[in-house]
């Protein structure tokens, strides 16, 4: 057992809790988790889990809205300095989320976490993104650059849904005969989706 950290740097006591918090989070979910545990591996006391979270729930946002908080700026910026709507964007969204989950294992636990335990807590950051990728990809379909008869939030669920899907389920489609390699999956399934979202004549 840690012994309860006696730094009075604000900071690093919170990224230790922070740390401490997502490793706990990712290996057994957050209704396993107690705050004696995260006390514990973060070598500090619960009133000060308490003092600079507020509550275990609390504590589970921010380090929910950490592991995506990469992505949600890397993907806002694209999106800003994109200019004129083009399909082009689309692709690269995709790829940008595909690689995103490939290079953050710990974030896909995550997402899986919430997902298993019906976590229904949608994060600003989550939200605004999907907003913001639906209204690129409705101002792309008026000016006839995607096909304008599907949902744009289903076109942006679509492509964010299926790589999630990808990676929490790996362990098991790893072994299926012939799926090859993450790089193979995603050019065929961005041959496929690029395809289903272009203009119908």
């Amino acid at each position: 057992m840690n012994k309860p950290a006696t730094t009075r740097d604000p900071e690093q006591t919170r990224l230790r809790i922070m740390e401490a918090a997502t490793d706990l989070f990712v290996e057994q979910g957050f209704s396993s988790v107690t705050m004696s545990q995260l006390a514990s591996a973060a070598g500090v006391t619960k009133s000060l889990i308490h003092h600079h979270f507020g509550s275990k729930e609390r504590l589970w946002e921010a380090v929910k809205e950490h592991a995506f908080e990469q992505y949600f700026s890397a993907q806002m910026a694209m999106l800003e300095e994109a200019g004129e709507p083009d399909a082009g964007l689309l692709r690269a969204s995709v790829e940008a989320y595909f690689h995103y989950l490939k290079a953050n294992p710990k974030a896909v636990r995550l997402f899986a976490w919430t997902h298993l335990e019906g976590d229904t807590s949608c994060g600003d950051m989550d939200a605004q993104l999907m907003g913001a990728g639906a209204e690129w990809v409705r101002q792309a379909q008026q000016r006839g650059l995607l096909r304008a008869d599907v949902n744009p939030t289903h076109i942006v669920a679509t492509f964010v849904m299926t790589c999630t899907q990808w990676f929490e389920a790996k362990c098991h489609h790893q072994h299926w005969p012939g799926m090859g390699s993450d790089e193979a999956f995603l050019e065929d399934f961005l041959k496929i989706f690029m395809a289903g979202v272009a203009p119908r004549d």
